[in-house]
């Protein structure tokens, strides 16, 4: 079996974990089950021969983990501090800029205490590293992306859009 497609399989983990999560209402097992998901992420880049990817995605499977029980803002900076070390010790091109700027976006989300915020910022970060894997050509790490980012885009809408009653049209500025 090659590495390739070693990556692709445990990056499909990642795919049927990241399918559900973000439909969760409740942001303790949305952290949770993202934690679970890096882990089998962080292998599939690691055999893709992206260190970068794959030690962010280690320590991101961690940090999920802490961000259940702290919200503190100095463990999301100290969270923030190490993986700019992580990106800055394992650097090998755009790919490490990509993946280190999308993880601030999911780690200041994750740290936060609303739940709103959390879904934006997932939806952002997952957007960057869907760029990233289009760039690393990763088929299933694509897919696994589409998916986070739609599903977070359909949670968002699901909680905070779909309930909302429209303005009556006599207060609808044109």
């Amino acid at each position: 079996m090659t590495a390739f497609f070693l990556s692709q399989l445990l990056v499909t983990i990642t795919l049927i974990i990241e399918s559900f999560a973000m439909q969760l209402k409740n942001k303790n097992y949305i952290l949770a089950a993202l934690s679970v998901s890096c882990f089998f992420n962080a292998w599939h880049y690691l055999l893709l021969e992206q260190p970068t990817a794959g030690y962010i995605f280690l320590f991101s499977s961690i940090r999920f983990l802490v961000s259940i029980k702290w919200k503190s803002q100095w463990i999301s900076v100290a969270s923030l501090s190490l993986s700019l070390l992580i990106t800055i010790s394992t650097y090998i091109g755009v790919l490490s800029i990509i993946g280190f700027i999308a993880t601030v976006f999911i780690t200041v989300g994750s740290f936060s205490k609303n739940d709103k915020f959390l879904r934006l910022m997932m939806i952002a970060g997952g957007s960057l590293w869907l760029l990233h894997n289009l760039l690393l050509w990763t088929p299933v790490g694509i897919m696994v992306e589409v998916i986070f980012v739609g599903s977070s885009a359909i949670g968002y809408y699901r909680y905070y859009r779909a309930n909302k009653k429209p303005l009556p049209l006599e207060q609808v500025k044109l």
